[in-house]
C-alpha cells in the first residue's frame, strides 16, 4: 500500500498533465513525427510512468515541489523534442511556454492554500494544495486557450520567423526559472505579515503580463513576416519587371524584323536565283542569329517564368546549361509564394553546386509538373564533387559550399502540404525531389 506522503508527491505531479497539453496544443499534425492518436498515446504513457516513478524518487530524496516537478519534466522534454518535427528553438519555445504557465500555477496554488498548510506536520504540500495548483493551471489554460490554439500555431507555421524563435524561447525559459525560484518553501514564511496577500495580488499581474508580452511578440512577429514578405515580393517583382523588359525588347525587335522581312526575302531570292547557295546560307544564318538569342517563355505562370528566367540568365553567364521541363498551369494549384520558395531554393542550390565544376559538368536538370490533379512534383538534378553527409534531419551537412542552402525552408513548406522532400546523392549526382499533396 502506498504511503500517504508518496501520494502527496504523486498528486503534485498531476501538473504534468496540463504541462503536456499546453506544450502539444500549438503543434499541428504536419509537425508531428507520428499521427495525433499515436502521439497522444505516447505522451499519456510517458506521463503515466513518470508520475509514480518520480513521485517515489521525490519522496525518498525529500524534494521540494518545484524540484520534484523539475525532475519530472526532464523525460517529458526529451519525448517532446523527439515527437515534434521543427527547429530546436521553436520546440523549446513551446515547451517552456507550457512550463512557464504550470510553474505560475504551482506558485499561485501554494499561496492560495497556505492557510491550510500551517498545521501540517510535513514540509511537503498536501493533496488538497496539489489539486488547487492543478485547478489554477486549468484556469490559466482556459485564459490562454486562444493564444495556444490560434496565435502560436499561426506563428509556428511561418518559416520566415526562424530567426526569432531563439529570443522567444529565452523569454519563456527565464520566466519559468523565475517562478521556479520564487516557489514558497514553507507556509510559515508565506503567512508572515502581509507577504501572502501581497504576492497573491502581485501574481495576478502574471496572466496580464503574459498576455501583453505575447501580444507584443505577436505583433513583432507579424512585422517580421510583413517585412520578409515585402522583400520577397519586391525581389519577385524585380525579376518580373526584368522579364517584362526582355519580352518587350524582343517584341519590338521582331516587329522591326517583320517590317524588314520583305527586303530580306528579296535578298534571299536574289542569292537563290544567282545560284549563290553558300551566300544564301550565310545570310539566313545571319538573319536568324538574333532570333536564336531569344527564347520562349519557360513557364505559363508569370511568377515562375520570371524566377526561371532570372536563374537562366545567371546560369548562362556562369556557363551552366539548364535543361528545363516545366509543365504547370498558369494558375498554380498551390500558394504562389510557397512554390517559389521551393523552386527558387532548389534551383539556387543546384547552381551554387555546379558553378565551380569543370565546364563539361556544369549542368542542371529541372522538372516541375503536375503528376495528377492531387499531386505536384519538382525534381532538380545536378552533378557535384566532394562528400555530402546527411544530418539526423535527413538534410545535407557539408562544409563544401553549394549544398544544403535553403533546404530547411523547402522542408518547412513541404511539411505544410504534408508532402515529401527526398534527397539522393548516389553516383555523384545530387537529386532533390519534392512531392506536394494538393
Amino acid at each position: 500500500m502506498l504511503s500517504p506522503l508518496i501520494i502527496r508527491y504523486m498528486a503534485v505531479l498531476l501538473l504534468l498533465v496540463p504541462t503536456t497539453v499546453f506544450a502539444i496544443l500549438p503543434i499541428r499534425e504536419n509537425r508531428l513525427r507520428y499521427n495525433r492518436v499515436k502521439t497522444i498515446a505516447l505522451l499519456t504513457a510517458v506521463v503515466a510512468l513518470t508520475i509514480p516513478i518520480v513521485g517515489t524518487l521525490g519522496y525518498f530524496m525529500n524534494l521540494s515541489p518545484n524540484n520534484l516537478l523539475l525532475l519530472a519534466l526532464i523525460p517529458l522534454l526529451f519525448v517532446f523534442l523527439h515527437i515534434v518535427k521543427a527547429e530546436l528553438f521553436m520546440k523549446l519555445f513551446c515547451f517552456f511556454d507550457s512550463t512557464m504557465i504550470v510553474y505560475n500555477a504551482l506558485v499561485y496554488g501554494i499561496l492560495l492554500a497556505a492557510p491550510f498548510e500551517i498545521n501540517d506536520n510535513h514540509q511537503f504540500i498536501t493533496v488538497v494544495t496539489a489539486l488547487i495548483c492543478f485547478a489554477v493551471s486549468a484556469a490559466l489554460g482556459a485564459l490562454y486557450f486562444k493564444t495556444l490554439t490560434v496565435k502560436i500555431p499561426f506563428l509556428l507555421n511561418e518559416d520566415r520567423l526562424n530567426i526569432v524563435w531563439e529570443n522567444y524561447m529565452v523569454v519563456t525559459f527565464v520566466v519559468t526559472a523565475l517562478f521556479y525560484w520564487v516557489t514558497p518553501r514553507s507556509p510559515d514564511v508565506v503567512m508572515t505579515g502581509r507577504v501572502r496577500i501581497t504576492i497573491l495580488i502581485f501574481l495576478l499581474l502574471g496572466p496580464v503580463t503574459y498576455m501583453l508580452v505575447f501580444q507584443a511578440l505577436y505583433k513583432l512577429s507579424l512585422n517580421v513576416i510583413t517585412n520578409v514578405t515585402l522583400s520577397e515580393e519586391n525581389e519577385l517583382m524585380s525579376m518580373e519587371r526584368k522579364r517584362y523588359k526582355e519580352l518587350r525588347a524582343y517584341m519590338d525587335e521582331t516587329r522591326s524584323q517583320r517590317h524588314d522581312f520583305r527586303q530580306h526575302l528579296l535578298v534571299m531570292d536574289g542569292y537563290a536565283k544567282a545560284g549563290e547557295i553558300q551566300k544564301l546560307i550565310d545570310y539566313i544564318e545571319q538573319f536568324t542569329s538574333s532570333l536564336a538569342d531569344h527564347r520562349s517563355n519557360l513557364a505559363a505562370n508569370p511568377a515562375v517564368d520570371a524566377v526561371a528566367s532570372h536563374y537562366d540568365g545567371i546560369a548562362k553567364s556562369a556557363g551552366i546549361h539548364i535543361k528545363w521541363y516545366i509543365e504547370l498551369p498558369a494558375k498554380l494549384p498551390v500558394k504562389e509564394s510557397d512554390f517559389i520558395t521551393i523552386f527558387g531554393n532548389l534551383l539556387e542550390n543546384a547552381l551554387n553546386a555546379v558553378k565551380n565544376l569543370p565546364e563539361d559538368k556544369r549542368s542542371v536538370n529541372l522538372t516541375a509538373r503536375m503528376l495528377s490533379d492531387a499531386m505536384l512534383g519538382i525534381t532538380v538534378r545536378n552533378p557535384y564533387e566532394g562528400e555530402i553527409k546527411k544530418g539526423k534531419d535527413g538534410l545535407p551537412r557539408t562544409s563544401k559550399a553549394g549544398h544544403g542552402i535553403g533546404l530547411t525552408s523547402v522542408r518547412t513548406v513541404v511539411n505544410r502540404y504534408h508532402g515529401v522532400l527526398d534527397i539522393n546523392t548516389d553516383d555523384g549526382i545530387f537529386t532533390a525531389g519534392v512531392l506536394l499533396y494538393l
